[in-house]
């Protein structure tokens, strides 16, 4: 039942980063200017103290400057926050990220943005990320309808990338016609039999 429980939970806004991996993309993406998420507090399972006491280190050298305080909780506030496992005793509540629409001054040149669509679980966008981010991607495109509001779920399938990315929302049709006026080339991704393999394209 509560596995169940937490499974659906992966629907739900969110904004409860699990683990460190996605505490400090969180913390990176703010240092570079690519995210406006802010870390309101980082919680710990005092039992986890010592083992995890490089981790604490690291998160006290930067709650001045990023104006958090880290708090030693027990276990079972830890994972009534959380709907993984797999975040080592450590989690930070943020608040929300902005996101905003593309701009003409936004469009770096002979750059590679990547607009994606279609994605109906929150892991799988998240994985998506991960892989555009390890392409080289200079930004995503998403429509007002996506998975941004599960950051959390989507912070951790896609380790750390969705939150040091560059990410626009808005009209995909706007998008468009803002690269093709910037000289981009559009291309789509397809399966019909008039599709030509990535690999023979230009």
């Amino acid at each position: 039942m509560l596995k169940a429980q937490k499974e659906d939970e992966k629907f739900i806004a969110s904004s409860v980063m699990e683990g460190i991996i996605s505490i400090r993309a969180v913390i990176d993406g703010r240092e570079r200017g690519v995210n406006t998420r802010k870390i309101e507090r980082v919680l710990y399972d005092v039992s986890k103290q010592k083992s995890k006491a490089r981790e604490l280190a690291f998160l006290r050298s930067k709650a001045k400057a990023h104006d958090f305080e880290l708090f030693g909780v027990s276990k079972d506030e830890i994972d009534a926050l959380t709907i993984g496992s797999s975040h080592g005793g450590i989690v930070a509540l943020c608040s929300e990220r902005a996101y905003g629409e593309i701009n003409d001054g936004d469009i770096v040149g002979g750059g590679f943005y990547v607009m994606l669509e279609g994605i109906e679980d929150p892991y799988n966008f998240g994985y998506a990320l991960r892989s555009i981010y390890a392409a080289g991607a200079d930004g995503i495109l998403l429509s007002e309808r996506n998975w941004l509001g599960a950051a959390g779920v989507v912070a951790r399938a896609s380790a750390g990338a969705s939150e040091q990315m560059n990410i626009y929302v808005g009209s995909p049709e706007d998008a468009i016609k803002k690269f093709k006026n910037a000289g981009y080339a559009v291309f789509a991704a397809d399966k019909s039999k008039d599709s030509a393999s990535i690999y023979d394209v230009d």
